[in-house]
């Protein structure tokens, strides 16, 4: 643009008198500089204060009780110790209820939060049972129909008996006899019927029918003896078991009940310690006990018998303090008793559950019952059946399965043991296990060993264990899932490093020969993490390498796309330096090897590993391959992808695209941009990141050349700025669009980029008629009124600076912008517009002055070009004029309108303009009494009364503007508003 610069020679006071306004608001001379210097302030240090430890001890000290005013004299305590009773309290004791209504809800809260530390031996390490149920539940299910007793399905609870003795025995025998027919129900049907019946248990002892609650626990019991469906037997143990362990609970809960005593001196009930001992216990309770333990001896059936005594064995607590380990060791020797292998081990396991939650942690009775199901086994295998068979075999074969599935059904009995005795364990035991496993060649049992154990026992001795591995039968168990459970010990402790080669090493060459894909990858599932944790990426990349070769005969790799995303994700996880991984030579053709979800996930998952390092990257190999994993990431976004997966890839792009950095070589910097908006060109945060390095790159440039732009270099800042313009316009929310053209038209100044600017800017003040009245956001419909002012009040700060046009006018920008607000539906009865015409009339008191406050070097603005020109300074005035007449019209309205809401909006702005007023008008006689109307305005809203002081008090401190009679305007004003 051809510019004119004019020189004047008229001083600013004769220019100022010759200026007319309508309402007298004319803008006051003002000196920034001198003001910037004026206004600071310098701080003090403060003595004491509210946050200093002084004062608030002694505000302590000042707000505490003092002792004597609460101590009680001797005499004055009551002799009578229901003098102030309250029977309403909560511990009245002539309303004790011995025998509380049971209610398993409240009680597995109760137990959650007030559960004793007596009898917890808790450990990291160990996996308590109920986190082992569910997966049991889960695995353990069959289409079979399962039986279940007739009477079991018809029992109901009956009303309580009138013979105490005789209708007792009566129950208790019908308990044992006549229930030998069953019906076939299918797996839910037999889920609903124990549910049911835990739900009558809980009714009968509720409705103190002790006698029917046995009968279901017995009931219950018998089921176990039931092995026609094995396959659900583990299932079925579990759900029994909790009815048991129900039934306990009650019989424990009744007993500490009945052991409730009395304060001979308030006559307040003291339930039982937690740490009670026998002797605690009161005779009626103990006495209570043992008929207990008698009806459970009278029980008939060998099963029913020990299982109900394992449920009730807390309750010994009440009769003995000689601890639980005789008790232990008797059942377990019971146990011996039971034929079929599969029942004994599953008891053995109740047992050994039940004698860890009495605090019975010894191992000798343990070790006898692993003893027993080793030596169990081994005879059961020695022995043979007249078809040939050993009778291990036989019992998989009368349950239609194969012998490895039969041995699975031990696996969760068999895991709970071998925990419980290498829980704490030391390798001493360690060795007596061992030894006890090699008197069989039961693969399954070497499993558990590995699974039970600590891995800081199994690490240090991977060699021997791999060696068991090798020379261990597999006929019953695959070599490839002991591998697998020795992978996961080596994975979570690491071996001594002088033997991790040499334990990788002996157990690939093992691994790497099994020709079932299946069993290879199921094992390098779990190894993989092993070399990533504990060796270097040399073997890492050697193992790579095996899984190609593997994976990629006959096309494996596509029955294997799960096993390789874990593999690479597990990677991922365990190596922080994404360039290292990278560089390895195996790794991204594994990857390659991905398709569909599988690659959408991998790769995603290497785009955040990779941004994980905000640290710039200069690889064009690395960019190239990052890259092609965005564009894979962008790609899988369709119309079905949730907001907060949207929201999440756009953030990682955004990460990518900040991370590359090609150094000096600015236009390759900015042909990938390009190429990063053609590529994820569906995400706005993404374009939105191009445009803001795009400015970036443009004040890059700036500073290589420190503002001396050369031809070379202009250009290309243009087309930075031109890369923007076009970019902006393809994003769909509006005020994102219009605070980046703001930044790119500031960026295009800076760069002296006139012409770029005024098209931007104009772009932008086009953009403002898009702005919608309302919004959604959050869900939520709100308002844009302050967004849009908000923005008004960024751009008003920016259009000081921007230069007129030769041809149309200085304050082009300001006209467009104030065309568009003219042309706008605004809701009524608001004071938006007002507070906008309020900003825009401080940027026009600003574009006045002899001095802009800031500057751009290099730029000429309109305190240059119209230095002293009297037409732009009349213009300037007749456009704050015009403003004023749309607030004050805006009163207007708010004053008509019957809303009382208006009223406080009316004085609101009344303060707003009487601020605006004595901040940047210079004061004269119609200006003071503008600024006075506007005070009794805003005195109407009492809020307002505090701000108004403030503003007085500014104003006291104001350069005085004085007539020509010398007389003060500012005193006048503050006298006036007083």
């Amino acid at each position: 643009f051809f510019r004119v610069r004019r020189f004047m020679t008229d001083t600013s006071s004769l220019l100022l008198s010759k200026i007319t306004s309508e309402y007298g608001w004319v803008p006051r001379r003002r000196n920034y500089e001198e003001e910037n210097t004026t206004s600071k302030k310098t701080g003090q240090e403060v003595g004491e204060g509210p946050l200093t430890e002084e004062k608030e001890k002694e505000k302590e000290e000042n707000t505490s009780t003092p002792i004597a005013s609460i101590a009680r004299p001797l005499d004055e305590v009551e002799d009578d110790p229901l003098q102030n009773y309250d029977p309403l309290a909560a511990d009245n004791p002539l309303n004790v209820e011995i025998n509380p209504v049971y209610d398993p809800l409240s009680q597995a809260c109760i137990e959650v939060e007030t559960t004793p530390n007596l009898y917890k031996n808790s450990d990291e390490d160990f996996v308590p049972w109920k986190a082992r149920k569910p997966g049991i539940l889960k695995k353990y299910t069959t289409n079979e129909r399962v039986s279940i007793s007739v009477s079991f399905m018809e029992n109901e609870a009956t009303s309580g008996p009138v013979d105490k003795i005789k209708d007792r025995l009566e129950e208790l025998e019908e308990a044992e006899r006549g229930q030998e027919s069953t019906v076939k129900v299918s797996q839910q049907e037999f889920l609903d019927q124990i549910e049911s019946m835990h739900e009558d248990l809980l009714n009968a002892w509720n409705d103190n029918q002790r006698v029917q609650a046995l009968k279901i626990a017995i009931q219950c019991s018998k089921l176990l003896c039931d092995t026609t469906v094995i396959k659900f037997y583990p299932s079925k143990f579990i759900l029994i078991t909790e009815i048991l362990d129900t039934f306990g609970r009650l019989v424990f809960d009744r007993l500490r009940g009945r052991s409730v005593i009395y304060n001979s001196i308030n006559a307040v009930p003291v339930p039982l310690p937690e740490d009670f001992k026998a002797e605690d216990v009161t005779p009626a309770a103990r006495e209570t006990c043992r008929n207990w333990f008698y009806k459970i001896a009278s029980i008939r059936e060998l099963l029913p018998r020990i299982y109900v005594e394992m449920a009730l064995m807390n309750c010994y607590r009440f009769l003995s303090n000689d601890g639980f380990v005789p008790i232990v060791k008797r059942i377990g020797m019971m146990l011996n008793g039971l034929g079929n292998p599969l029942i004994s081990t599953y008891a053995r396991a109740y047992l050994a559950r039940k004698g860890r939650e009495v605090g019975c942690y010894q191992t000798d009775y343990l070790l006898s019952m692993f003893f027993a199901h080793i030596d169990t086994f081994i005879g059961l295998k020695k022995e043979t059946a007249p078809n040939g068979n050993s009778r291990i075999e036989v019992f998989a074969a009368k349950s239609d399965m194969p012998m490895p599935e039969y041995l699975d059904l031990y696996t969760p009995a068999l895991e709970w043991l071998l925990q419980c005795i290498g829980h704490n364990a030391t390798q001493e035991l360690l060795d007596v296990i061992l030894k006890k496993y090699k008197e069989t060649d039961n693969a399954l049992v070497l499993d558990h060993i590995l699974a039970s154990f600590q891995p800081s026992f199994i690490s240090p001795r991977a060699l021997d264990f791999a060696a068991l591995i090798r020379e261990a039968n597999d006929t019953y168990f695959p070599k490839y899932k002991l591998y697998r459970t020795l992978g996961e010990n080596l994975v979570l402790c690491a071996p001594p490093e002088s033997l991790r080669r040499k334990i990788l090493n002996e157990i690939w060459s093992v691994v790497t020969k099994f020709e079932d894909p299946v069993h290879y990858m199921n094992v390098v599932e779990v190894f993989i993490e092993f070399p990533c944790k504990h060796c270097t990426l040399n073997e890492l990349n050697i193992m790579l390498g095996d899984v190609l070769k593997h994976v990629k005969e006959n096309h494996a790799y596509s029955n294997f796309q799960e096993e390789l995303q874990n593999v690479i994700v597990k990677i991922l996880n365990n190596q922080k330096e994404f360039t290292r991984i990278f560089n390895m030579e195996n790794f991204m053709p594994i990857v390659d090897l991905l398709y569909g979800e599988k690659q959408v996930r991998v790769n995603r998952a290497i785009l955040e590993s990779f941004c994980s390092d905000t640290s710039p990257t200069t690889d064009p190999v690395l960019i190239n391959a990052m890259f092609e994993v965005g564009k894979i990431v962008h790609d899988s976004i369709n119309s079905m992808s949730f907001e907060d997966e949207i929201r999440q890839i756009a953030d990682l792009l955004a990460v990518f695209i900040k991370k590359i950095n090609y150094g000096l070589d600015l236009e390759k910097q900015l042909n990938f941009y390009v190429d990063c908006r053609r590529a994820f060109g569906n995400l706005d945060a993404v374009k939105q990141s191009l445009v803001i390095v795009a400015v970036g790159l443009s004040m890059k440039t700036h500073q290589v050349v420190k503002g001396k732009h050369t031809k070379r270099t202009a250009a290309f800042v243009r087309a930075c700025i031109a890369f923007c313009f076009i970019t902006i316009p393809s994003m769909d929310l509006v005020f994102p669009r219009l605070y980046l053209y703001l930044l790119t038209g500031q960026a295009a100044l800076i760069n002296q980029c006139i012409p770029q600017s005024e098209a931007l800017f104009e772009a932008m003040i086009s953009l403002v008629e898009e702005v919608p009245e309302y919004l959604e956001l959050n869900n939520q419909v709100v308002s844009c009124s302050e967004q849009l002012l908000n923005f008004v009040s960024s751009l008003s700060s920016e259009l000081i600076v921007v230069p007129g046009h030769p041809r149309e006018g200085p304050l082009f920008l300001v006209k467009a912008l104030l065309q568009v607000f003219e042309d706008r539906n605004w809701e009524r009865e608001t004071i938006t517009r007002s507070l906008i015409n309020l900003k825009l009339i401080s940027m026009l008191c600003a574009m006045v002055q002899d001095k802009l406050p800031f500057h751009i070097p290099k730029i000429e603005s309109n305190d240059v070009l119209y230095v002293g020109d009297p037409a732009y300074q009349q213009e300037v005035q007749d456009v704050i004029d015009a403003l004023i007449k749309v607030i004050l019209d805006n009163m207007q309205e708010l004053q008509q309108s019957s809303d009382a809401s208006s009223n406080k909006l009316r004085a609101e702005l009344g303060k707003e303009l009487f601020n605006y007023t004595i901040t940047y008008s210079q004061l004269n006689e119609k200006s003071c009494a503008f600024a006075l109307k506007m005070y009794g305005i805003a005195k109407s809203n009492p809020s307002n009364n505090v701000p108004l002081q403030n503003s007085l008090k500014y104003l006291s401190s104001r350069p005085d503007d004085t007539n020509s009679e010398g007389v003060s305007f500012i005193s006048q004003l503050i006298t006036s508003c007083k």
